[in-house]
């Protein structure tokens, strides 16, 4: 890839997500919150990239493929008003079609084609497939956004959760319900080091579990020095209810990230 390769992705991004502005102040709020998603994403995918000390064109498809992560995001909140691929469409899968049909990445090579799609397409997987080999380009770039991706969301939610009432977008939260108690089977992944399930949740405070299990997939210590500098998780911790779940919750979420820290645990 050449950097006016880049150059020309960056200018397509734009003027495509310019078709979905919308006089609908709800759906134009989100239209803009996954934009500037998508500049923080690039951001992050930078820092982590030149963490590895990768060289330049590496650090260019991974520009590349955090620009085009969430394309699906857009024609997905249009059409269905939901960012949930459950009640809508895998918003990865639609990303791929839409660059694939629109030949955007038709002026690189196949291998670099085929290595933003599939690390576009395993981006919000719960695992990147079996299948792909740890040592490959492709594993390597997958974990990369898939931390910058995290990064972000976490971020938001940690602004969000901070002003709750002025600022709840239920859209983010998937129009799930405000009650009390956490489901039992998010409680229990937590508790055994596993990332939480989409499927598992039935209210606002097991998103917020799902958003803190995310720290079992982070696949870079530069990662955990972002999200310890800016405090996303305890943020969102703090906006849990006081209860005595919530105490072991914490702690066990505490502990592992002292292991990390400590190096007694490794990535």
């Amino acid at each position: 890839m050449q950097k006016e390769d880049l150059d020309y992705f960056r200018r397509w991004f734009f003027e495509y997500v310019n078709r979905f502005f919308s006089p609908d102040s709800f759906t134009q709020e989100n239209i803009e919150l996954k934009i500037e998603h998508t500049r923080r994403v690039c951001e992050n995918i930078l820092l982590l990239a030149k963490s590895e000390k990768i060289g330049e064109k590496e650090c260019m498809l991974a520009e590349a493929i955090a620009l085009f992560h969430d394309l699906g995001r857009f024609e997905q909140f249009t059409k269905y008003k939901t960012f949930r691929d459950s009640e809508s469409e895998n918003h990865a899968v639609l990303g791929v079609k839409i660059l694939n049909k629109e030949r955007v990445l038709s002026r690189l090579s196949e291998e670099e084609e085929k290595l933003i799609l599939k690390a576009i397409e395993y981006h919000n997987m719960m695992e990147i497939p079996g299948n792909v080999e740890t040592s490959s380009k492709l594993h390597f770039f997958s974990r990369l956004i898939r931390d910058a991706d995290k990064i972000d969301i976490l971020r938001l939610a940690s602004e969000e959760y901070a002003e709750e009432e002025e600022r709840r977008n239920p859209a983010l939260e998937l129009y799930l319900p405000d009650t009390h108690g956490y489901s039992e089977p998010m409680v229990s992944e937590i508790l055994n080091n596993r990332m939480a399930k989409i499927e598992d949740m039935k209210n606002r405070n097991d998103v917020k579990l799902l958003r803190l299990s995310w720290i079992f997939d982070i696949n870079f210590p530069a990662t955990f020095s972002l999200l310890k500098k800016y405090g996303y998780l305890e943020a969102i911790m703090s906006s849990l209810p006081e209860t005595k779940e919530t105490d072991i919750l914490r702690r066990h979420i505490e502990n592992y990230l002292n292991a990390i820290e400590s190096g007694s645990r490794k990535i």
